[in-house]
């Protein structure tokens, strides 16, 4: 497979800098030596700070280096705070088996070593308190106050030798603004190892070396490498930047300033040579800054990946490896993923949006994320997934499972349109009030003044018209009342089904005489044929809001001399037992075109009586609502011009075994 051309440019790049510098290093030291003479100090100054610029970035890159492992330690060990001894072996053996300059890697939880790699020779350590311990004390309470890094030493080893202690605090995450103190993590970093990495030396071209700054105090620190006398003979000082606190790198030529004041030749040799050091340096720099660079893509994309399931692809979407902590939200076993091609293991679609992904994240060399879904041991789940550059030819995709999430805006989505639905209802519910309920009060206001200006001058014949008129009014208004109340209650929850076991004629006798008395008022006949051992098990005051409902609207369409008829039978659905009620009349009928809305909020609209009675149409609204609660249908028949019939069934106590035809109570 063909590298990224971007790799090809980064492996160049080291030279191209070192060739740059060199030849501008050079231009400047012919530059320098023809046109300045006599402040040789003064430029041996500035180029003994170069070169301490670049022992110090050696320095730094080495030491920093390691500490990024106590780091990388610290924030594994917060993500989980339970890591077993083994799992912390097993991350510091990845850490330090090819670093020769870090001589251990522990663990302290609670301040108190519980675990330290490598083991062998160093299990004295385990269970050292480091708060009791006199010299690491003051140490560690500082970087658990400050959160940073600590570099402390240098120590003498019981095993012989120096060496500098990375202490690093670990915090749990516990809420935005919180976090759990859990313990320290440290790694041991052999002095002369590190000093020998960064390529200082105590005697270089003609200068002499020294550091101070144990424990990261800095000119006011012991002198830990070099001769202590260099600091009396007006060194170049660089400071060596730590976490908390610095030390000092100096430097002065071995022969001391005054010697070099007038030798140009010596000059200029100095300065040949120090071109090519420096740009030697400057290629190892940018060359290790660049590894560096690289090394901490890795590093982010292992801990953006320490949870959920984490898959190693090369960029043509070969699994290479595949870690993870839930094993029921893998989409195969993962003994039949490895060295499959994502092609072979998902649908050409889903395949695509991975492998476009994949292209990305190495086209760009940045984090690409998506959203997909997947069919899991017949369950539907979704995952977002983070893909982030590995090396040269690999990425990391750490995947973790959002399907709550996504439930919960699915339910969100649904919510809003529950909601407008509801909205919507409740402005038909309000222009049904505003445009139904003047009526009854306005007219009885009519009548009522009416009779109180003309009373002594009517006729009983008039007042008793006018009376029979308010009497009808008072029904219609009682009737939109209570319908606007119970469906109000229904809305809200608040009506608690009570069912009985009710024999028709018996419990609803009083309703069927009142109902009979509203007939008379428009000399309408009520044939009520329900049969005297009908029952149901239903809500009494439910049901009685029902038939009212029903008949009143019967009633309201059917002209003078019409009939109502009032009837029930036994019928069996789904081998269950229901009273089937039916009420019919010889009315208006019903247009097929508002038939069909008979039952809908938003298309409810109040129709005029045989006698221009008022209504709202909640009523059949009700009626639906508490029959459909109480386990029952509504049926509407009608014939437009000759009637209709307005059937309703509502459960019995019994359940009727179709193939034995017995009925079972």
């Amino acid at each position: 497979m063909k590298k990224h051309p971007i790799f090809s440019k980064k492996r160049i790049l080291p030279f191209i800098f070192a060739l740059f510098t060199f030849i501008i290093l050079i231009l400047s030291v012919l530059s320098y030596t023809n046109h300045t003479k006599g402040q040789w100090e003064k430029d041996e100054r500035a180029n003994l700070l170069d070169l301490l610029t670049s022992k110090k970035s050696n320095l730094e890159k080495a030491l920093y280096s390691r500490i990024y492992y106590t780091r990388g330690v610290a924030t594994y060990v917060s993500l989980n705070p339970n890591i077993t001894n083994s799992e912390f072996h097993e991350l510091a053996k990845e850490y330090i088996r090819k670093d020769s300059v870090i001589g251990t890697m522990a663990l302290s939880k609670n301040c108190v070593i519980n675990a330290i790699y490598p083991v062998e020779g160093h299990e004295s350590a385990i269970g050292l308190d480091l708060l009791s311990h006199p010299e690491r004390k003051e140490i560690v309470q500082n970087t658990i106050e400050t959160k940073l890094t600590f570099v402390a030493g240098p120590v003498e080893l019981i095993e012989g030798g120096s060496a500098f202690i990375s202490y690093t605090p670990i915090f749990i995450k516990k809420g935005v603004d919180q976090n759990d103190f859990w313990g320290v993590t440290d790694i041991v970093i052999k002095k002369n190892r590190l000093i020998d990495e960064a390529k200082l030396k105590i005697t270089e071209n003609g200068y002499s070396f020294v550091l101070r700054g144990t424990n990261g105090t800095g000119k006011n620190g012991e002198v830990f490498w070099g001769e202590p006398t260099i600091f009396n003979n007006n060194p170049v000082i660089i400071p060596i930047n730590l976490p908390i606190g610095n030390w000092e790198l100096a430097a002065i030529p071995i022969t001391g300033w005054g010697n070099y004041l007038d030798q140009d030749k010596t000059l200029f040799i100095i300065l040949i040579v120090s071109v090519f050091i420096i740009s030697f340096l400057i290629l190892l720099i940018t060359k290790a800054l660049i590894k560096i660079s690289n090394n901490e893509k890795e590093m982010k994309a292992i801990l953006q990946s320490i949870d959920s399931i984490i898959v190693e692809f090369n960029f043509e979407g070969e699994y290479l490896n595949i870690n993870y902590s839930n094993k029921d939200l893998l989409y195969l076993p993962e003994e039949e993923i490895i060295g499959k091609n994502i092609f072979e293991v998902f649908s050409n679609q889903q395949a695509l949006q991975f492998k476009n992904a994949i292209e990305k994240c190495a086209t760009e060399q940045r984090l690409v994320n998506i959203e997909y879904p997947l069919q899991i041991k017949n369950k539907q789940h979704w995952f977002a997934a983070r893909i982030t550059p590995k090396s040269e030819n690999t990425v990391i995709l750490n995947a973790y499972d959002i399907t709550e999430k996504k439930q919960q805006e699915k339910l969100l989505i649904q919510s809003k349109k529950n909601l407008k639905k509801l909205n919507n209802m409740k402005d038909q519910f309000f222009s049904i009030i505003a445009h139904d309920l003047k009526n009854p009060l306005g007219a009885q206001k009519v009548v009522l003044d009416l009779l109180v200006d003309n009373y002594n001058s009517m006729e009983d014949k008039k007042i008793k018209k006018l009376l029979k008129a308010t009497q009808n009014s008072s029904v219609q208004l009682n009737n939109l009342l209570e319908n606007l109340l119970k469906w109000s209650m229904s809305q809200s929850g608040k009506i608690v089904i009570q069912n009985e076991t009710l024999n028709i004629g018996k419990s609803f006798e009083e309703l069927f005489r009142q109902l009979n008395a509203m007939s008379k008022l428009k000399d309408i006949t009520i044939l009520n044929t329900i049969q005297k051992n009908a029952t149901i098990i239903a809500d009494p005051d439910l049901t009685a809001l029902i038939i009212r409902n029903l008949v009143s609207n019967a009633l309201k369409f059917t002209k003078r001399n019409g009939v109502v008829k009032i009837s029930s039978n036994l019928t069996i659905i789904n081998k269950k037992s229901f009273q089937k009620i039916s009420i019919s009349d010889t009315g208006m009928g019903i247009h097929p075109d508002k038939l069909k809305h008979l039952f809908r909020i938003d298309k409810t609209e109040s129709s005029i009586g045989t006698e221009n009675e008022k209504g709202t149409g909640l009523g059949l609204l009700l009626c639906r609502e508490f029959i459909e609660k109480q386990g029952g249908e509504i049926f509407v028949e009608s014939t437009y011009g000759k009637g209709s019939v307005f059937s309703f069934t509502l459960p019995t106590s019994q359940i009727i075994d179709t193939e034995n035809k017995n009925s079972l109570g």
